[in-house]
């Protein structure tokens, strides 16, 4: 009763800190989350992603292809809350939750102990790397629920087969997650048959064949998009394997070099992909990704806070010492040395958190493992400190670490980030929306982000007209006098204004237009105090630091 109380209790603390102020922090919604939450609307209503495709495997969006599992996820959330950010957020905020649990009952399935069950569990739930992509909607965390109750079915199932057919499921939809799956899955599934090869031996026909036949089946759709489709160009868009840059420094070396024979067996493909990939895989290890900076992607971390608490580099060096001494578990030492890899294959892997976040888990564990050692050293004679001193320190200096990096992120980080999650479209949008009634033309500016997706998410335009007037969201001249840009249904233009004396002589009587201060006003011209000839500004949005990023114009 006791452990379950305890459980209860971290599951509640970990709702709290996915939950509490999804509309708030992050501060918007960015372009991704926004193309997440139209798709899903779009399937709500028509059954097709936005493109118009019948209940894809693989879906089409304005600046890339993408796996759809999250879309499909999204869609009763979408239905119940609407096009906003509790719609497009809590489904990660539950999976993250979700995850906690599913951590808790496989480590103890794995170790066989409650308390290290409990630590992982509660070190999970205020993790700064798991918090980051639970409240944004991020195909990761999707990925990452699945691989951990696909891993407790597949144990599960050594005893009820029947539980290896939900694991099968579960293995096979990863791949409608999130790329990363592509090669660790994989890998994973060959880790756990290698580990429990005996127990499978027993009616292997039963335990496997069926499983597998599910798994095969439910993978082939976008196994074809993989090997053959659009999946395949967006792998080799990031690929160690395709990187120009990688190529032009070959050949600069070989002509450094005279271009002879030894420079070619010096400097090829294969060493510089193996050179980066040892690089990359090895970076990810680094203190200053895990403990001190984190990603420097202003999405993917707050940035100079590691992606772990400092307290857990000596829980986790106890840990891998607990490890040594009591015999290591093998599960989670092969899922921390795979976990790398599919970061490493990239050009930019080695401290990207979206990719690196399986490392989360065992990670976890360790540091669980290493607390769990620390609470049972026993007092003795000669000691120094004793447990209660021991155990009183590190709850303490996790405990302070946890409030400062949630001070951090709720306080400063909406702020420092605001460029990061295109603040100020959401209150630009749903104001022109409130104004159309009185507007023949409505044009938003298209250079400072594009604003199709925001205006599509914000103005809660219907899918169905949406896929019927669509045909590219590619520049023409003149789509408008002066502005050069597309058309979506009658009255909505997206581009750039292209007339000479700007934005005074395209806006005319009847239209509204959304300005952007970086791409189209001068210097730092505040045009709310001080507007253009002809112009009047009928609203002004700001970033958190009072400085204008959008004004909403119309003609005098």
């Amino acid at each position: 009763m006791k452990t379950k109380l305890v459980l209860i209790s971290i599951l509640a603390l970990a709702s709290i800190l996915r939950i509490w102020g999804l509309d708030k922090v992050p501060p918007e919604l960015f372009g991704d989350e926004l193309d997440v939450g139209y798709h899903a609307y779009s399937l709500l209503h028509t059954g097709r992603d936005y493109y118009g495709q019948l209940l894809p495997t693989y879906i089409h969006s304005f600046s890339e292809w993408r796996a759809p599992l999250l879309m499909y996820v999204t869609v009763p959330f979408i239905a119940i809350f609407g096009l906003n950010e509790y719609g497009v957020r809590l489904p990660e905020a539950f999976l993250g939750i979700l995850s906690v649990l599913l951590l808790y009952l496989l480590v103890d399935k794995t170790l066989k102990d409650k308390r290290v069950a409990l630590f992982s569990a509660l070190l999970l739930a205020i993790s700064p790397w798991h918090l980051q992509y639970s409240r944004a909607a991020f195909e990761i965390s999707l990925l990452l629920t699945l691989l951990l109750s696909g891993t407790l079915s597949f144990l599960n199932g050594l005893k009820n087969w029947k539980w290896l057919i939900v694991s099968a499921v579960l293995f096979g939809l990863t791949f409608y997650t999130y790329s990363t799956a592509n090669v660790f899955t994989p890998f994973i599934i060959v880790s756990l048959v290698l580990l429990h090869r005996e127990e499978l031996k027993v009616g292997f026909a039963k335990k496997s064949i069926f499983p597998l036949l599910i798994f095969v089946v439910i993978a082939m759709p976008i196994a074809y998009n993989i090997f053959f489709g659009f999946a395949s160009e967006r792998f080799q868009k990031f690929s160690l394997l395709s990187n120009e840059g990688m190529i032009r420094d070959i050949v600069a070396q070989r002509e450094a070099g005279g271009n002879g024979f030894i420079e070619k067996i010096m400097h090829n493909r294969p060493v510089d992909v193996a050179r980066n990939f040892v690089s990359n895989y090895t970076t990810s290890f680094s203190s200053k990704f895990l403990f001190i900076d984190g990603d420097i992607t202003f999405r993917h971390s707050i940035y100079k806070t590691g992606e772990f608490y400092w307290i857990q580099l000596f829980l986790i060096l106890a840990g891998i010492y607990a490890f040594i001494k009591k015999g290591a578990s093998r599960f989670w030492i092969l899922w921390l040395l795979l976990a790398p890899i599919p970061a490493a294959l990239t050009i930019d892997g080695a401290i990207h958190a979206t990719r690196l976040i399986l490392m989360l888990p065992p990670l976890i564990v360790l540091a669980a493992v290493g607390l769990n050692y620390l609470v049972n050293i026993k007092n003795g004679a000669g000691r120094v400190f004793s447990r209660n001193i021991v155990v009183l320190v590190i709850f303490l200096v996790l405990s302070v670490e946890t409030m400062m990096y949630l001070h951090r992120f709720w306080v400063h980080y909406p702020k420092e980030s605001w460029r990061w999650w295109h603040t100020g479209y959401k209150e630009a949008i749903l104001f022109m929306k409130s104004e159309e009634l009185n507007y023949q033309t409505i044009a938003f500016n298209n250079t400072y982000e594009p604003s199709l997706i925001r205006f599509l998410f914000w103005w809660e335009y219907s899918p169905d007209k949406f896929i019927k007037e669509f045909t590219k969201d590619q520049a023409k001249q003149n789509v408008l006098p002066g502005f050069d840009g597309f058309k979506v249904g009658d009255k909505y233009y997206f581009g750039s204004v292209q007339t000479l004396g700007g934005v005074s002589n395209f806006v005319k009587p009847g239209m509204i237009y959304l300005v952007s201060q970086r791409d189209e006003v001068p210097g730092d011209w505040d045009w709310e105090k001080n507007p253009p000839p002809g112009i009047k500004v009928l609203k002004t949005v700001r970033n958190p630091y009072n400085e204008p990023i959008f004004y909403v114009v119309a003609s005098i």
